[in-house]
């Protein structure tokens, strides 16, 4: 008889607050909700100019407004609201999700004090983890040459070596739209990077999109995924653009292999936190998020916080 994935677990489970946020909906109601649900910790995106500015520049999402103006004020208070959770309701962030460009020489030193920055903001949040994202794809006509492949990495590792001084990991997700979108490129990026000053946050959901095994990407990089996104997907090869996006559903709904993915954690012991994320729910944020915490816990036999019940 298979050993319960729950007397096995070591990492916990939380919650990403994309599915309130995308849409404009007020994000304290969401924080109640996820903290009456169970979990321990959420993550959000950092809503910096420059990481909207690269999603505009280089991410397929269909037709925009203007950009719109977050003053430092409206950051600030947005950056409260996370702050009150944690001290009132007790679900703590885990990081913030942010995008650069990493391969601009002109734009990197205004990049990489906004993500020193952040780095410090998350240390007084007590948060483990930055995530990055970005990089020019090669969708959007950037060349992706070996030394290409050397600026990305090394601009990673600088990030990393200032992040690990206060504690916190580093790490790259792949993602749709961004210098790393398939296996062969995170294959590449792989053989260059140090993986002492920067790591992975693997999202099965956005290597499915491309045709990528993530259960095998998480198999043979497992000594350097330091954080996880639970996500799933349906993959139509006729899906372009924003509908690659409007794919992501539910876990349990889609393609993904969760099963498969979450075994391969816990055989290798993995501690960190995985984060289940969606982007915007085709029902509500609060119906998605009970369907995928019923698929966690009645199909892959996880507990949201392992050893608490």
């Amino acid at each position: 008889m298979a050993t319960p994935r729950a007397t096995r677990q070591r990492f916990s489970i939380g919650y990403h607050l994309n599915s309130w946020d995308l849409t404009g909906q007020p994000l304290r109601p969401a924080l109640d909700f996820l903290t009456k649900q169970g979990f321990g910790w959420f993550e959000i995106l950092a809503f910096t100019s420059l990481s909207d500015q690269f999603a505009r520049k280089y991410m397929q999402l269909g037709h925009q407004g203007p950009m719109g103006v977050m003053t430092d004020t409206d950051i600030l208070r947005r950056y409260a609201i996370l702050s009150e959770a944690q001290s009132e309701l007790g679900i703590r962030l885990s990081s913030l999700y942010v995008n650069a460009t990493f391969t601009n020489p002109v734009l990197w030193p205004v990049e990489r004090d906004v993500l020193v920055s952040l780095a410090r903001l998350l240390k007084g949040f007590g948060s483990p983890v930055l995530v990055l994202g970005g990089g020019p794809s090669e969708a959007s006509g950037n060349r992706h040459e070996a030394q290409d492949y050397k600026d990305f990495c090394r601009a990673l590792e600088d990030i990393g070596r200032r992040t690990n001084d206060l504690g916190i990991a580093t790490v790259y997700h792949p993602h749709l739209d961004t210098f790393i979108e398939r296996r062969d490129q995170l294959d590449r990026m792989m053989d260059e990077l140090d993986t002492k000053h920067a790591g992975l946050c693997i999202d099965p959901a956005h290597l499915a999109q491309t045709n990528s095994d993530p259960v095998d990407a998480v198999r043979t990089y497992i000594s350097a995924v330091r954080y996880m996104h639970f996500k799933d997907t349906h993959v139509d090869p006729a899906l372009q653009g924003y509908d690659r996006y409007a794919a992501f559903c539910e876990l349990g709904a889609g393609v993904v292999d969760l099963p498969a993915l979450v075994d391969v954690l816990l055989d290798a012991n993995y501690d960190g936190l995985a984060i289940v994320e969606l982007d915007a729910s085709k029902k509500t944020a609060e119906q998605s998020t009970i369907e995928s915490i019923a698929y966690l816990r009645d199909t892959l036999g996880l507990e949201l916080t392992p050893g608490k019940a």
